[in-house]
């Protein structure tokens, strides 16, 4: 879960990459490799808009779909398969500018960034965001593939609400 709220948070920062990104949005496959070589790959799409909106809808595997709602102060997820809301308020102010500030070019399309002691690889083509990726605090190497991007777009606040069932139950965090 820390590595879906770093990887959003970091994410949604990149979008001040370039000043004129005001939304981005892609399909995603996310691969986690643990230390042993095992692979989880999970397929979505995210949609992401200023100030701090994101909305991970993870898709595939089936059996763990979820959608992951997050805004400046929290994070609710929402967990079709569970019945369950999960409500989490960001406890650490998040300084996007920070993390900017830090990436630098290492090559052509590609840029490092390191934040909280993670250092993120960031690949663009033709200024849009083509992948992302890091080793998480637990040494999962994460990466992230973005398809279908399309940024400025605009995107309704309303996406960014998260709708919960009242059948389900809420655990509050």
């Amino acid at each position: 879960m820390k590595h879906f709220l770093l990887l959003t948070l970091f994410l949604t920062s990149l979008f001040a990459f370039g000043e004129d990104i005001q939304s981005f949005e892609a399909d995603f496959v996310q691969e986690i490799t643990d230390e042993t070589g095992k692979v989880i790959r999970y397929e979505g799409h995210i949609q992401a808009k200023r100030p701090a909106f994101v909305l991970w809808d993870y898709k595939k595997p089936e059996a763990i779909a979820k959608k992951i709602f997050i805004n400046s102060v929290r994070v609710v997820i929402v967990q079709p398969a569970l019945e369950q809301a999960a409500v989490k308020q960001l406890r650490d102010e998040i300084s996007f500018f920070e993390i900017l500030a830090s990436v630098v070019a290492i090559g052509e399309h590609r840029y490092k960034a390191r934040y909280k002691n993670i250092n993120f690889i960031l690949e663009e083509e033709s200024g849009i965001i083509s992948s992302l990726a890091y080793t998480d605090e637990l040494e999962n190497k994460v990466h992230l593939s973005f398809s279908k991007q399309r940024q400025n777009r605009p995107i309704e606040d309303k996406v960014f609400t998260p709708r919960v069932p009242p059948e389900y139950d809420i655990i509050r965090e």
